[in-house]
C-alpha cells in the first residue's frame, strides 16, 4: 500500500461517515472536485495545506487525518494484506488496539526510570504512547503543543531526561518548539516522530527523527538510544 493510497481510503471513509458527496466536500473545502477524485483514487497525495483544508471540512484535526494514515500503513505492514472493502470499515480504535497489541510485545519485564516528555495533540496517541511507555517504567508528562511544551520544559528543565514530539501540531509546530527548547538548553535530548520524511523538517543538526508509522520495537530502541547516548542531558540553561 502506497501513503497515497492510505490517504484515499481515510479521506473517502471520514466523506462517507459525514454523508458528504466529492461535490459537497468540494464545495466546503474549496478544494478542487477532480483533486478530491484523485485522491480518494490513491492518485494523489495531499500537501500540508490541503490536509489542513480537508480537516476542517470535515471538522477534525489534521493529525487525526495523518495518524489514521499513519495507522493503517503500518497495519496493512504488519497484519498482512487485506481487501479495500476492509480497508473502508477498519475503524481507527480498531487500528490502535492492533497497534497497541504489537507495540507491548517484547517489552514486558523491563524497567527504565527516565522522565519522557510526550508532546502529541492528538489525544488517543498521546495516551496510548503514556501508557505504553509508563508500562515499561518511563515517568511520563504530557504537552498537547509546542507551546505548552517549550513552557513545561522553561518550568522543569532538570526532570526531563526526552522529549518525544510530533510535528504537526496547533498554536506551535513541533520544529518552532524544537528550536525553541535548544535555545534553552543545546543538550536537551529531542526524538522527533512525523509521518513525513526527515527532510520537511529542513536543517537541523543533530536531528533525532523517526518516521511513523515505526515499529514498536524501533520506538523502543530510538528512545532508549538516546538516553543512553554520552551526550550530557543538561547543561545549564540559556537565559530565555
Amino acid at each position: 500500500m502506497t501513503i497515497e493510497e492510505a490517504f484515499g481510503i481515510v479521506v473517502r471513509r471520514m466523506r462517507k461517515e459525514r454523508l458528504l458527496s466529492q461535490d459537497e466536500l468540494s464545495n466546503i473545502s474549496s478544494l478542487d472536485r477532480v483533486f478530491i477524485s484523485r485522491l480518494e483514487r490513491g492518485k494523489q497525495q495531499p500537501t500540508l495545506v490541503t490536509i489542513f483544508e480537508l480537516a476542517s471540512a470535515l471538522d477534525v484535526s489534521a493529525t487525526r487525518i495523518v495518524t489514521e494514515v499513519e495507522l493503517l500503513l503500518w497495519f496493512h505492514d504488519n497484519k498482512g494484506r487485506f481487501n479495500r472493502a476492509d480497508q473502508l470499515h477498519i475503524t481507527y480504535e480498531k487500528l490502535w488496539e492492533h497497534f497497541g497489541e504489537s507495540f507491548m510485545v517484547g517489552n514486558l519485564g523491563t524497567s527504565y526510570e527516565e522522565n519522557i516528555l510526550i508532546v502529541e495533540d492528538e489525544l488517543h496517541v498521546q495516551k496510548f504512547l503514556s501508557d505504553a511507555l509508563r508500562s515499561v517504567g518511563y515517568k511520563v508528562m504530557v504537552a498537547a503543543d509546542g507551546q505548552e511544551a517549550v513552557d513545561k520544559y522553561r518550568e522543569n528543565p532538570f526532570s526531563v531526561d526526552l522529549i518525544l514530539m510530533d510535528i504537526m501540531m496547533p498554536r506551535k509546530d513541533g520544529v518552532t518548539a524544537y528550536k525553541e527548547i535548544k535555545e534553552l538548553n543545546p543538550a536537551a535530548k529531542i526524538l522527533m516522530m512525523s509521518g513525513y520524511s526527515a527532510v520537511s523538517l529542513g536543517n537541523i543538526d543533530d536531528l533525532n527523527f523517526i518516521q511513523k508509522p515505526m515499529a514498536p520495537s524501533m520506538l523502543f530502541s530510538n528512545i532508549r538510544n538516546i538516553l543512553d547516548s554520552k551526550q550530557e542531558t543538561q547543561l545549564p540553561l540559556a537565559e530565555a
